[in-house]
């Protein structure tokens, strides 16, 4: 169907129909449910399905309109996604050895430890990495929904399948979960935490009786924070717990040498440009996705990936495209 692909246009019933068939040609080939359709189009379940089974009473031509802009846009994230280079989940640096290690030391003694730095320097993902390659690891994410205790023990009950719905018997319930598993949590972007959850951490921590491991993961502000208020009652306990510290910016130099390696990159002015990338605000995370983008971009076009193109990539990622010899 050469139609525009829009809500706005009258379609035939011969054209409802092709729609129909192909969607149904697409849930068969996904293995999508009614359900899952429905959702992924935006049409209201009750709806999608009446429609789907030619008995909609209502406006049949609307509903067509948008099941076809689903279906279109589907065909070009295919495309999209064809194009889009593969990468390992994990790329080992120095600076993801590091962060691995100190996990491995708050994983086995047990201890609690920091994890500090800026964005983009893989601290996410070497939590990711070490949850998946070892067994009795929960990685949590706080976020400004999760900062309070509540927040944080249901984020917690989450991801360790604590079923526990009483809020003042939640907290317990977890202590049972972790107890005499050798086992540690990770919390991610816990900058975002409450001074009262960072108890609620520790209180976990001593109440699993030395058999879980606690790692506190986030950016810069959460050992500056944990520092300067060390010798104050409500830190003091989970600071003078610490086992190990670690506080890095930046990326390392080495960090951004095996990233340009794994994309197979010798060109030296593409390196050069690259590195300048991997300086600014986003570091690692920018080079990465500013190169995930320029290869795109030279598919699309049929062409090899250039400097030309990790410049245009650039610019799009970021609104500020500085040169390196600036």
């Amino acid at each position: 169907m050469n139609r525009p692909v829009t809500t706005e246009h009258t379609f035939s019933d011969a054209e409802i129909e092709e729609i129909r068939l192909a969607c149904q040609s697409v849930m068969e080939a996904e293995g999508y449910s009614q359900t899952e359709a429905a959702r992924l189009s935006g049409v209201k379940y009750t709806t999608f399905a009446a429609w789907i089974k030619s008995t909609y009473a209502g406006n049949n031509s609307r509903i067509a309109g948008e099941v076809q802009i689903w279906l279109s846009g589907l065909g070009e994230r295919k495309q999209a996604a064809a194009r889009a280079p593969k990468l390992p989940d994990y790329i080992e640096t120095p600076s993801t050895r590091e962060f691995i290690d100190a996990l491995a030391f708050g994983h086995l003694l047990p201890e609690i430890v920091i994890i500090a730095g800026g964005a983009g320097i893989s601290k996410t993902t070497a939590c990711e990495h070490y949850a998946r390659t070892n067994r009795n690891v929960w990685l949590a994410t706080a976020d400004p929904s999760s900062k309070g205790t509540h927040g944080l023990l249901v984020e917690l009950a989450e991801v360790m399948d604590v079923t526990e719905k009483h809020a003042a018997k939640l907290a317990r319930a977890i202590c049972r979960r972790v107890e005499g598993t050798q086992g540690l949590i990770i919390i991610d972007e816990a900058q975002q935490l409450s001074t009262e959850a960072l108890d609620q951490i520790r209180s976990i921590y001593d109440r699993a009786r030395g058999t879980v491991g606690v790692a506190l993961v986030g950016n810069e502000q959460v050992y500056a924070r944990l520092e300067g208020n060390g010798r104050k009652a409500e830190f003091a306990q989970l600071f003078s717990r610490v086992g190990v510290r670690i506080t890095q910016s930046r990326p390392k130099a080495e960090d951004m040498c095996v990233l340009i390696k794994a994309w197979d990159i010798t060109d030296k002015e593409e390196i050069k440009l690259l590195k300048a990338i991997g300086r600014k605000p986003g570091a690692l995370r920018g080079m990465t996705k500013t190169l995930q983008l320029a290869t795109m971009l030279a598919a699309g076009a049929g062409m090899p990936r250039s400097i030309e193109h990790i410049k245009m990539a650039w610019d799009k990622h970021s609104s500020s495209f500085v040169s390196p010899a600036a």
